[in-house]
């Protein structure tokens, strides 16, 4: 992933320009996230669950 520009605790980078909640900053600006596949062992394996297409 690219530098990260958040500011804030809160913030989630993201680099997926493709997300509807993708601004140009590389941050994501969703209300909130979940992040997925339970049965995950490492990060490669999970997934953004709130991720919209454009």
């Amino acid at each position: 992933m690219s530098k990260c520009n958040c500011e804030t605790e809160s913030c989630v980078a993201c680099s997926v320009t493709s997300c509807v909640y993708h601004d140009t900053n590389d941050v994501c600006t969703a209300g909130k996230i979940k992040v997925g596949n339970r049965s995950a062992c490492t990060s490669e394996e999970t997934c953004c669950d709130t991720y919209k297409s454009k």
